[in-house]
């Protein structure tokens, strides 16, 4: 008997048109002839096992035998006994030692198919995914000559990515044609989307935040893929590569489009593809990228800097999961309730503005962007002792005229300080940078500012961004606020508010999205010590017990994470000496309406100890009908926190009298005041050294977020979003420069 020929069998007229109509035609091109042809082999038994669970007119009976006979023979081949229906693929089991399992593993997920099922959640799904898709893949680098120890964790990342794309592309056309619907069921019912909403998802506004998770599940994946991509293999890897780019621009497309899905399948041309084919394999002549390599992530803290570090780790391909100590997220911006009238308040009221860019893209990438409301340009109303209103009011221009009109129609500022307004933006455009040991008050009176902008500008907005006076406030920090914000172009100066409480505004999403990769949103989990070793991080404990991970990110407030680390370190000494910044909120509910028909929710007080109030009424509930609510805010609060709650309230109200005429007969039904000694950390010039960069710690796999890091930030939604999604960037450059 002649030795078996390692080529395989011819296929079908049937299997090949297929094979020409799917992006694997493209793929293909970049192989040699012998596993061009081993690839048509294998490609042709997936098809074959994938049709047998879509067989029409057969019972699930006869497909479930006949996909045993699939594993019967697969069997039989390894055994080398006669192959059967494997007969095609067996020399391409021979010559590349692609394993059993792995082509079982295809047979069982194809199975998955017969009969009408659906997926619990993301676990359910991914077993899934792996049969169809990731085992796949594992077949495949064996075809291609791949060797590298990392080399199955690749292939299994990019086919997750691959299936999970080919799930969002197709999920109106699996729903029309075949009762399908390849999404988890929990987060269908999380984004409030029924099994029958997928027949007309377009314009179905729950139906596209559900599918932008979809995507950030797709990306998750391509870019761990990416992480685990080893240098050594690309030429081995070339149909692959080309295959992720055609589904990861498919993706892409599917985002620019706004997740409005319809039984039109999103299809690249014969030209898209053949410009990725030659973009891809051009770029496999320059070098990879370092990148530091996917693992689990232990965050701690659940505050806007936890999330945004966890969030934008998962879209990087990392598998993060939050350990927040309270029962809900949000950290130092989270909601409380009150037992007495059944309210949920805010512990501060928190404003964004349009410059807070890697907030905002934080929130684009979690979907929360409907739970916010953005001003149409600048207003920020002012009252004045007697109750006079006057308004800073930008103007629909272009920068820098919208706030030179702004200033023209502000009552509080006479024209020689618009004038010193304006003269001192022209010199802030073109430098008039502070010295590091320079207050803001300083600097400012250095550049000509008068007592009457100091009083009407300066000063609130220096309390308002650095809970600082100008008096003591770091100028550095003012600087950097002022250029990005009033200084900036017109949609950075809009004011954007939640239209819901704090706590809301990140859930359920934050936990949706990091459960949708496989990580989690752990509440009332408090790390309570550490367990280190010369220079790593060994575990952490809760009161569940101990955790392990490959990488942790404190994202946990200063006065909290100093008595976690050992003494004599380095860190644990700089923290120690960040000085603490106090917030008073006071939530008044009440019968009056101290104020109507502006053009804000909030107003600013002029010559106060109070600083801000805000109208919360729109959000109490029917119960509450006849009642307003308020948020009172004092920042820099100083003396008022060493009052006791009744003496702030009579305080208050007496100071609110002086304001509003209203206040005089207000009847004050509920009062919850909330102090926050450690709101932020004290913005005085001499802070700024001792604020630690993001890898400033004493272990190797061990990082920092939090708005009181080195960002060059005030303690802001800002700053505190931008330390979380630096983190990858600093990993990346450290494993670049560890090469």
């Amino acid at each position: 008997m002649s030795a078996p020929s390692t080529a395989p069998a011819p296929a079908d007229a049937a299997a090949l048109s297929a094979r020409k109509q799917s992006n694997l035609a493209f793929s293909f091109l970049s192989l040699d002839p012998e596993r061009k042809a081993a690839m048509g082999a294998f490609y042709d038994f997936c098809r074959t096992v994938d049709d047998v669970a879509d067989e029409p007119g057969a019972t699930d009976a006869e497909r479930e035998a006949e996909l045993q006979g699939w594993r019967d023979d697969l069997a039989a081949c390894y055994r080398g006994e006669a192959p059967g229906r494997a007969a095609a693929l067996a020399p391409v089991i021979q010559r590349f030692g692609v394993e059993q399992a792995h082509l079982l593993a295809i047979i069982d997920g194809c199975a998955m198919d017969i009969g009408f099922r659906t997926f619990a959640g993301f676990r359910d799904l991914q077993k899934y995914c792996y049969g169809v898709a990731s085992a796949v893949g594992l077949c495949c680098v064996r075809i291609f000559g791949c060797t590298h120890p990392r080399i199955d964790a690749y292939a299994e990342a990019l086919g997750y990515a691959l299936q999970f794309t080919n799930i969002l592309r197709d999920v109106v056309e699996d729903y029309h044609e075949m009762g399908r619907v390849y999404l988890p069921q929990d987060e269908l019912a999380a984004f409030g989307v029924a099994n029958d909403d997928l027949a007309a998802p377009a314009d179905n506004e729950n139906c596209r935040r559900l599918f932008r998770l979809q995507y950030f599940r797709a990306k998750h994946f391509f870019n761990q893929a990416r992480r685990l991509l080893p240098e050594s293999e690309r030429q081995n890897l070339k149909a692959a590569l080309i295959m992720a780019a055609f589904y990861e621009d498919i993706l892409e497309k599917i985002a620019d489009g706004g997740f409005r899905l319809t039984t039109q399948r999103v299809r690249l041309s014969k030209t898209r593809k053949f410009r990725l084919l030659w973009r891809t394999m051009r770029g496999l002549k320059k070098p990879l990228a370092p990148k530091h390599l996917p693992g689990t992530v232990a965050v701690w803290g659940g505050g806007v800097a936890g999330l945004s570090a966890a969030i934008d780790l998962a879209r990087e391909g990392f598998t993060p999961t939050v350990y927040e100590a309270r029962a809900n997220p949000g950290g130092r911006a989270h909601s409380l309730k009150d037992a007495a009238t059944g309210l949920t308040l805010d512990n501060g009221q928190h404003i964004v503005m349009g410059c807070y860019k890697e907030f905002l893209s934080f929130a684009r990438h979690l979907g929360i962007e409907h739970k916010l409301e953005t001003q149409e340009g600048l207003t920020v109303p002012y009252v004045s002792p007697g109750g006079r209103w006057s308004v800073l009011q930008a103007a629909d221009l272009p920068a820098p005229l919208h706030l030179l009109a702004g200033l023209m129609r502000f009552g509080e500022l006479s024209p020689r300080d618009r004038f010193d307004i304006m003269r001192f933006g022209t010199v802030l455009r073109v430098g008039a940078k502070p010295r590091p040991d320079e207050t803001a008050g300083d600097w400012l009176r250095r550049h000509g500012q008068s007592d009457g902008t100091m009083r009407a500008l300066w000063e609130p907005f220096c309390v308002a961004a650095l809970n600082e006076t100008l008096a003591t406030a770091s100028a550095q920090l003012l600087y950097e606020t002022l250029k990005r914000s009033l200084f900036g172009t017109a949609e950075d100066a809009k004011i954007i508010l939640s239209k819901v409480g704090l706590t809301e505004l990140f859930l359920p999403e934050a936990q949706l999205y990091l459960k949708a990769i496989g990580g989690d949103l752990v509440c009332n989990a408090q790390v309570a010590g550490i367990e280190a070793e010369g220079k790593t991080l060994k575990s952490f404990s809760t009161k569940a017990g101990p955790v392990e991970a490959d990488l942790y990110v404190s994202a946990l407030p200063w006065t909290a994470l100093r008595g976690l680390l050992p003494e004599g370190s380095g860190l644990r000494e700089k923290v120690g000496k960040i000085p603490s910044a106090s917030i008073l909120s006071i939530h008044l509910l009440c019968d009056t309406k101290l104020f109507d028909g502006r053009e804000a929710a909030f107003v600013g007080l002029l010559d106060s100890s109070i600083h801000w109030v805000f109208d919360r009424s729109e959000t109490l509930p029917p119960e509450h009908d006849g009642h307003c609510l308020y948020a009172v805010i004092v920042s820099a609060a100083g003396d008022w926190m060493e009052l006791k709650s009744a003496e702030i309230v009579e305080k208050l109200q007496a100071e609110l009298c002086r304001f509003f005429p209203a206040a005089e007969g207000m009847k004050i039904v509920r009062n919850l005041v909330y102090k926050s000694r450690d709101a932020t950390f004290a913005a005085h010039p001499s802070t700024e050294p001792l604020r630690p960069a993001a890898d400033e710690t004493p272990w190797e796999n061990f990082l920092l977020c939090g708005d009181w890091t080195a960002t060059g930030l005030p303690a802001t939604l800002e700053g505190a979003a931008l330390s979380g999604q630096r983190l990858a960037v600093i990993l990346d450059k450290r494993t670049a420069a560890q090469r």
